[in-house]
């Protein structure tokens, strides 16, 4: 049986893209006392350098061959767009027995990608911190990024136990809480709780603008409609790879929005305050439960 490793007896952690996120798995490392040697992949010598200037990387280069070809674990933090690119530029680099995991926002099509594109001595399970912005720069990151924060792992029926086991280990030594959902579900589920609410809110601006709404706007549209601020081509790959949930999802909350409109119509305030009643209730124990100090699944 493989061992299960702690991020603090890794010596060689390699991190593909190191923007928000890469750069805050950088940050989170070192702050959870790894002496482990961070190395920064990247496409331009620029960004890496600014990640290394905010100490969220040890070495940085733009060869990926070299960047792997040490390392104990990889965290793929790209686009999801360039993900099967950097796949098969890897494979033939990675050591034997190297673990490799990712941050994309969605999981089935990476995961099959994955167990397709890498060779056998390589363990690979996929991984989702739920953390992050509409800010996608390294200057963004913070140590603190995946404290509370819910960390999806996406095993199949062809991951390593004790790779699975490893990756729970290591996200949650970087502060976050671990989660268990195959790639389907995964990707069933974040459409309804991050991809559709991004569509919502980039809808609900167009909406505004389009009757010269926004120059009215406070700072409860500005709440509503934060995540509209990300990254278009970013966003573009996150709909295109998990199309199929999204468009449920969308059903869905067409049904929802014909319950509130019923009750609109039908003038009943008592369902109404009702509706309104249930959302409070369900969000404010979300929020009790994600800002808790502790917050630790069995």
């Amino acid at each position: 049986m493989r061992n299960v490793f702690s991020v603090n007896k890794l010596r060689r952690i390699a991190i593909v893209g190191v923007g928000l996120l890469g750069g805050s798995i950088g940050l989170a490392i070192r702050s959870a006392g790894s002496a482990a040697k961070r190395i920064g992949i990247g496409r331009r010598m620029s960004s890496l350098e600014k990640a290394a200037a905010f100490d969220a990387v040890d070495e940085i280069t733009v060869d990926v061959a070299e960047g792997v070809g040490d390392a104990e674990l990889v965290v793929v933090c790209t686009p999801i767009g360039v993900i099967r690119s950097m796949f098969e530029r890897m494979a033939p680099c990675l050591p034997k027995g190297c673990v490799v995991t990712d941050v994309a926002s969605t999981k089935a099509e990476v995961v099959r990608l994955a167990e397709a594109i890498f060779p056998k001595h390589v363990r690979f399970v996929g991984s989702h911190p739920m953390a992050g912005s509409e800010k996608t720069s390294v200057e963004f990151a913070r140590a603190d990024l995946f404290q509370n924060a819910a960390c999806i792992v996406t095993p199949t029926r062809r991951s390593d136990p004790a790779t699975v086991r490893s990756l729970r280990v290591f996200w949650e030594e970087l502060g976050g809480h671990v989660h268990l959902l195959s790639p389907a579900r995964h990707d069933r589920v974040l459409a309804r709780v991050s991809h559709l609410p991004h569509a919502v809110a980039a809808a609900l601006v167009l909406l505004a603008d389009a009757g010269d709404g926004t120059r009215y706007a406070g700072p409860g549209f500005g709440d509503a409609t934060r995540i509209a601020s990300g990254d278009p081509d970013l966003w573009r790959d996150v709909f295109a790879s998990n199309r199929k949930a999204v468009l449920r999802a969308l059903d869905s909350l067409g049904s929802e929005l014909g319950r509130f409109r019923r009750i609109l119509e039908t003038g009943d305030d008592r369902a109404l305050t009702a509706w309104l009643a249930r959302a409070k209730a369900k969000r404010d124990a979300w929020i009790a439960k994600r800002y808790a100090k502790k917050e630790i699944e069995p």
